[in-house]
């Protein structure tokens, strides 16, 4: 799953596009768990719409554009050429990456930036706006002009509906996410009027694409389209617990500033992602929330994950994890209550401790990585030497019933060289060297045939037959009738083995 989840530095103010359809709410709705508003937004409708007009067209790996994307980017391919233009030239000028997934973030940034239609003006001066949007600026006066020329107004008030009923889908969603959130933090369902969370249907951008913004005190959640509503539950996840995490951060300030020098460790990371550098509160924030998850979603490879977590500059999530440990089997505090002596607890030494154990446990994993790669190769290297037998075990017997022996015969030797223990390939030489008369050499192949492994029942039965009946032919009756006896306590089909074997005995003198 493809995801997208940015968190910045607070701003000041409160944000709301005076276009948006707040969503009723019920008595057992989620607004009742928690501040939050599930409402469509004409501003992101109208910015996405522009630049999916400009040339965006990522999709997530694995899914297929949502119809109602296909139909909207095809109704504005009728805007003016003029405009379409200009906004392809905006969207090139300023595009990052090479598949458009780091794209849609600023511009979703920068949609939460901007006044309603039709002025979509900035409501921020620009020293205040972050810095992935702050490069999109000039993108909203395209905007403004596409409102008018493209029919924007229109088509919103036609698909406006539409992003409703998407929302209704995350409501069951959203109930379980934070009734299982609450109950591992062992406080009830409360809303904080200061702060409040609000969720946007994004259906322009690629599936499963969910994209957070805080605006303090406003946390943004922008969820793509979704086949199922489900697939996002870690991510919306991830945007509740920074509502409720950031506040414990910023409470615990000057407690956990005692410990930013170990930003320097964060920053020798390898991945460590550039909106955590120099931010030690969120990249604080991030470490806990991250353990929090491991917490409820337990990893498949533990081991394998905490690495990639560390290495992607959570160096606390060792030390959380332990805390959290000591949280889960008191039973008597709630995690607001634990968290003081959590931050207060962190010791640089420690957090450096674990810089050694990770790389101890990076170092077996390399390893443990190289021995599963060696042995996949080997797989796959057994398996390529399987079909070059098969395929050359197909073309001799291609040859043999065109009566190529000469031919048949190279192939059979070839086979060998591959796989010395083919009982087939002795067999085919055995039927060769008969059609030559060539009648002991014949016996000993089917002699190999039936003593090599893994020899097909009726590939064995048909050569202790022909064995028998040469016996036969020298005079050792007896040892014939051994030959075929065996036939007969063959089990399985001998496809006619045991019945030729039995007509040979009822010949025998």
């Amino acid at each position: 799953m493809k995801k997208t989840f940015f968190l910045v530095s607070l701003l000041c103010g409160v944000i709301s596009g005076p276009s948006s359809v707040l969503m009723g709410q019920s008595a057992d709705s989620v607004e009742d768990l928690v501040n939050m508003k599930l409402t469509v937004d004409v501003r992101i409708f109208t910015v996405m719409a522009a630049l999916n007009a400009a040339g965006f067209d990522y999709e997530t790996p694995g899914k297929t554009m949502s119809e109602l994307r296909r139909d909207i980017r095809q109704e504005l391919q009728q805007t003016d050429p003029g405009l379409l233009e200009r906004l392809q030239a905006f969207y090139q000028e300023h595009r990052q990456g090479s598949d458009g997934i780091d794209n849609q973030v600023s511009y979703v940034s920068l949609a939460l930036l901007l006044s309603g239609p039709p002025q979509f003006k900035l409501l921020f001066e620009e020293k205040k706006i972050p810095a992935d949007a702050r490069r999109l600026l000039g993108f909203e006066r395209l905007v403004q002009e596409f409102y008018q020329k493209a029919g924007i107004q229109s088509m919103w008030e036609r698909y406006q509906s539409t992003y409703a009923e998407e929302l209704e889908l995350y409501r069951p969603v959203l109930r379980g996410m934070i009734e299982q959130t609450l109950e591992y933090f062992r406080i009830p369902p409360r809303s904080v009027m200061d702060r409040r969370i609000v969720l946007i249907p994004d259906l322009l951008n690629a599936k499963n694409i969910v994209n957070a913004r805080s605006l303090e005190p406003v946390y943004y959640i922008v969820v793509g389209p979704t086949d199922n509503a489900t697939d996002n539950h870690r991510q919306l996840q991830h945007g509740y617990l920074h509502y409720l995490i950031d506040p414990l951060v910023e409470k615990f300030g000057l407690q956990l500033l005692k410990h930013s020098d170990l930003m320097e460790l964060a920053h020798r990371q390898p991945q460590l992602d550039a909106q955590y550098q120099n931010k030690f509160f969120l990249l604080v924030a991030e470490s806990l929330i991250e353990t929090i998850l491991w917490k409820i979603h337990l990893p498949e490879d533990p081991d394998r994950e905490l690495v990639s977590l560390f290495r992607q500059g959570f160096i606390f999530v060792p030390y959380f994890q332990r805390g959290l440990k000591r949280y889960e089997e008191t039973e008597l505090i709630s995690f607001p209550s634990f968290v003081e002596d959590l931050f207060k607890d962190i010791k640089k030494s420690q957090i450096e401790e674990d810089e050694k154990v990770i790389a101890a446990l990076e170092s077996d994993l390399r390893i443990e990585q190289e021995k599963e790669a060696q042995s996949q190769q080997r797989t796959q290297e057994e398996v390529d030497r399987r079909n070059r037998v098969n395929s050359l075990l197909n073309q001799a017997a291609v040859l043999l019933s065109k009566r190529e022996y000469l031919s048949a015969g190279e192939q059979l030797q070839n086979l060998l060289r591959e796989d010395p223990e083919n009982g087939n390939a002795y067999f085919y030489l055995a039927q060769i060297a008969s059609q030559q008369e060539q009648h002991e050499e014949a016996v000993q192949y089917y002699r190999q045939a039936t003593e090599s492994p893994g020899v097909p029942e009726w590939v064995q039965g048909w050569s202790l037959l022909r064995i028998g009946n040469y016996q036969a032919f020298q005079g050792d009756f007896g040892g014939a009738r051994t030959y075929f006896d065996r036939v007969l306590e063959m089990k399985g089909d001998l496809r006619g083995a045991r019945e030729e074997a039995q007509g040979s005995i009822d010949k025998l003198p």
